[in-house]
């Protein structure tokens, strides 16, 4: 054999042990030829010079392309590149798998020993972490691990797996997700799907802290979060318009059931918080004016002739608590007042006379942390999202009339933002009357809308982004 071909030989051969009871005395040689070829075999492989032959006891794994030593978003993970496309073989992975994930921030060992009794199917065993991690994956007799993805979240260090003989190992960079309900493993679905053709997962182990050792046994609850769709929408009881602002100041269409002319407004709606693209704004209906905060909510702007145009800051009076932390804007165009609510300490509802352009009052809000107001045009009162996600209403004097608990009731929250993380900062609520659509934004996409029925107290998901 040539010496290239032997040296090759001598790196691709590689011993996988995999300790307990259904594979203690295995020994397994993955082997590749002079083609780029793989194999494996239980005999040291051909052409390796004798110290191959003798290998010492390591844990394998099969590594991806090199994965990148930085992210380019905001947050580990956030818009981070994943390695280059898996081959097409692994793209259809899935196909006549059931799959089932293995997921934590951090684990309490080392080494996490997986066990997976499941016979029905050959299992796909995807498992992903924070940081890099060490596994151990042992098959009950009967069960068939067609192959194993192994994840590291924040690109830091390369998971190290020990598996069945036999088993592809793919390493991989993943989001983590220990729970269905949350926009983690939203993500994660999305990316398994499109670089293992997975539609749907069938059961999740999952835990902040994993334990030393996860057992992967149903039986498995049917659950729509498992699927690529996801819980999906219904038809409304109640129908309603409104509209939402653009980041350049326009009103867009809007009913419960997503946009009124159906176009995808993507990435050009405001938030109803400062979290939002460009902060909380308020537009006359015929866009020609236009109040909105800048920095930390704590610059009241007043746009004469629209976003676009001329600017003027208005100033709080020496008599009123100092603005700060603004979290959203209503105007009362009929009455010309505008409110704006802040949140951080105390907290206040603001009333400005936008016709004498007088400051009228501020009344507190009593440690009430709110993340958006909108007009009840039907009540001339005002709506806001807490960030506990109650509805507050209030009258038209800035007064609190009622509270009501909505985190319960909106199906599908939880996949909308990090609950392990982050708060429900994009949600934004529109009263008509008795009625009310919650409005979900993120990255300025309208992602859900529920229809919420203050008289019944009950929630319907009626509308969600594809």
């Amino acid at each position: 054999m040539r010496a290239a071909a032997i040296l090759a030989a001598l790196a691709s051969a590689a011993l996988i042990t995999v300790p307990g009871p259904a594979y203690a005395a295995e020994r397994v040689y993955r082997c590749t030829d002079s083609d780029g070829k793989v194999s494996f075999q239980g005999q040291p492989c051909a052409g390796a010079p004798p110290s191959a032959r003798q290998p010492q006891p390591q844990r394998v794994y099969v590594p991806a392309p090199d994965l990148p030593s930085a992210f380019s978003g905001s947050q580990p993970g956030a818009g981070a590149s994943l390695p280059a496309g898996p081959t097409p073989e692994m793209k259809n992975w899935a196909a006549g798998a059931d799959v089932i994930v293995v997921s934590g921030y951090t684990s309490s060992s080392s080494m996490v020993q997986v066990d997976v009794a499941h016979t029905a199917r050959p299992v796909l065993l995807v498992l992903t972490a924070y940081e890099s991690a060490g596994w151990k994956v042992v098959a009950a007799p009967g069960t068939r691990i067609k192959a194993v993805i192994a994840a590291v979240y924040s690109g830091h260090g390369r998971p190290e797996v020990s598996a069945p003989p036999g088993v592809p190992v793919q390493v991989d960079q993943l989001p983590y997700a220990y729970e269905t309900q949350n926009v983690k493993f939203r993500e994660l679905l999305k990316a398994l799907n499109a670089r293992y053709g997975v539609e749907r997962v069938l059961g999740l182990r999952g835990a902040y802290h994993l334990p030393g050792r996860v057992t992967v046994s149903g039986p498995f609850a049917s659950d729509p979060a498992l699927s690529l769709a996801g819980v999906r929408p219904e038809a409304p009881a109640l129908r309603f318009d409104f509209d939402l602002v653009s980041v350049d100041g326009r009103r867009l269409p809007f009913t419960n059931t997503g946009p009124r002319d159906g176009k995808r407004y993507t990435g050009v709606i405001r938030g109803g918080t400062l979290s939002g693209l460009s902060g909380p704004a308020a537009v006359r209906e015929d866009g020609r004016e236009a109040y909105y905060l800048e920095g930390n909510g704590g610059t009241l702007v007043w746009a004469p002739e629209g976003m676009g145009g001329r600017k003027e800051k208005v100033l709080i009076p020496p008599g009123l608590p100092p603005l700060s932390w603004g979290a959203g804007l209503a105007w009362d165009t009929r009455k010309g007042v505008l409110a704006i609510v802040s949140f951080g300490g105390e907290g206040y509802f603001y009333r400005y006379d936008t016709r004498r352009r007088q400051w009228i009052d501020a009344r507190s809000l009593q440690n009430r942390d709110l993340m958006s107001l909108s007009l009840d045009a039907k009540t001339g009162g005002y709506v806001a999202i807490s960030q506990a996600v109650e509805l507050v209403r209030f009258n038209e004097r800035g007064e609190l009339e009622d509270v009501q608990p909505l985190k319960d009731l909106l199906s599908d929250l939880g996949s909308t933002y990090d609950r392990g993380n982050r708060r429900p900062e994009g949600l934004y609520a529109v009263a008509d009357g008795a009625a009310c659509a919650v409005v979900n934004v993120g990255n300025g996409t309208v992602t859900h809308i529920w229809t919420y029925d203050e008289r019944t107290r009950k929630a319907q998901l009626t509308y969600k982004a594809e």
